[in-house]
């Protein structure tokens, strides 16, 4: 009898995949597919660029930010969360992301004493043509999961080209002076936790944290909801399509 109602709510009220949509079994929460290519962020974690030891793509560079954590890879069925927040506008995919989010949190950021929360701003055209900053959004719904004031300091002065179109040289002087913060005084000496979608490079998030510095704020810690590491040799045939 269970069999036959949980077959009647599955057709009803049907349970889908939290990173594909793929309509799955009542007792799942991700697909066999997403399962299966799913790669979370576990062990040890460089805090530099947010990998494990082995897929650490740390360079000789300056980094601004004091650390920087994600639940997953990017080369993992967890980006199909981020793909449908971007580019299809599904804002519920938020929640999702900051709900993996939360866990890193609590791993590497629970001793920790922030002021407030903030994100990665979009230019006013990106915007536009978006209709909401994907980044405000995670933000905004880890806010609500840490008990953070989400706050909106920075904005992005003016347009850059777009940052995975180039390559890691590249990033850093696309993004120089790009962004400003809105009122120095609401950064001054403040532990500050900056949040974006991806981190690939950390050339977003390294200029947002020394502009973040400049204007005064104490400490800047970043938490994405992916991160792109180095490639594990036995990893090098079995990438995610």
């Amino acid at each position: 009898m269970n069999n036959f109602f949980d077959t009647a709510l599955s057709f009803a009220f049907p349970v889908r995949c939290k990173y594909c949509g793929r309509v799955i079994k009542l007792d799942e929460e991700i697909c066999p597919e997403c399962e299966k290519t799913l790669k979370r962020v576990v062990g040890k974690v460089c805090l530099k660029c947010g990998c494990e030891k082995d897929r650490c793509n740390c360079k000789k560079k300056r980094i601004f930010y004091k650390a920087v954590v994600a639940p997953h890879y990017y080369d993992s069925s967890a980006r199909y969360a981020v793909w449908n927040l971007k580019f299809n506008g599904f804002r519920e995919f938020s929640e999702i992301l900051a709900e993996d989010m939360l866990l890193t949190y609590k791993e590497h950021y629970s001793e920790l004493d922030f002021d407030f929360c903030t994100f990665v701003p979009m230019n006013k055209k990106s915007l536009r043509e978006c209709d909401f900053n994907h980044a405000e959004a995670i933000a905004s719904e880890l806010s609500v999961l840490t008990g953070l004031e989400c706050v909106s300091v920075l904005e992005k002065i003016f347009e850059t080209r777009t940052q995975h179109k180039l390559s890691e040289t590249e990033r850093s002087g696309n993004l120089l002076g790009a962004f400003s913060v809105i009122d120095n005084t609401v950064v001054d000496g403040k532990r500050i936790l900056l949040c974006d979608d991806v981190k690939t490079t950390g050339a977003t998030l390294n200029e947002c944290a020394k502009t973040l510095l400049i204007a005064g704020a104490a400490e800047v810690y970043c938490i994405t909801a992916l991160v792109t590491g180095k490639k594990r040799s036995s990893e090098e045939k079995n990438t995610l399509q």
